[in-house]
């Protein structure tokens, strides 16, 4: 299979199944693009995650970022119509009749379901990103300072980034 059809069923697959935002199918994508395929080392897929979520747009774009390495703008094109496109598809199949849906049990049971597949996923890619993207004791240690400022003080995640970055500036160079 050529590279851009190959980009273009990887992604397509994967946007399929990301219940949960695109972080759910990290650890998936990230076996795919790294190990299955080597279109990207580990840590040029964390630092196209990282990318992808300071720059506008769809936290997703980081498969633009996998496809044009592979296969420059074709293959920026070819991963990103794979990633998108399916979901945006299904997104307006479904909303398009669920407000007709809505009363129904089967719709209820449904909610229900996906919420924890969901949430079990967001966890899995969390654990992916820590553990391809967190090497040492004190990269560790700011990880666990960017997510509790997030997470438990509630403070911006552009604050951590940016107090993150310039901490591993001034330790680690």
């Amino acid at each position: 299979m050529s590279e851009l059809l190959e980009l273009l069923w990887v992604f397509a697959r994967l946007s399929l199944v990301a219940f949960g935002g695109g972080i759910g199918i990290l650890p998936e994508m990230e076996r795919e693009a790294v190990g299955a395929h080597g279109w990207v080392t580990h840590r040029e897929f964390v630092d196209a995650f990282a990318l992808s979520q300071v720059t506008p747009g769809p936290g997703m774009l980081m498969v633009a970022m996998i496809g044009y390495r592979v296969a420059g703008i074709p293959g920026a094109a070819a991963a990103s119509a794979g990633m998108f496109v399916p979901a945006a598809t299904a997104t307006w199949l479904v909303a398009d009749r669920w407000s007709r849906l809505g009363d129904h049990p089967v719709v209820e049971v449904a909610r229900r379901t996906v919420s924890p597949v969901g949430l079990g996923l967001l966890g899995a890619g969390v654990y992916t990103l820590f553990r391809i993207g967190v090497e040492g004791v004190g990269a560790a240690f700011l990880a666990a300072g960017a997510f509790l400022m997030v997470a438990w003080w509630n403070r911006s995640p552009a604050l951590a980034v940016v107090l993150g970055a310039g901490a591993g500036l001034v330790l680690f160079r």
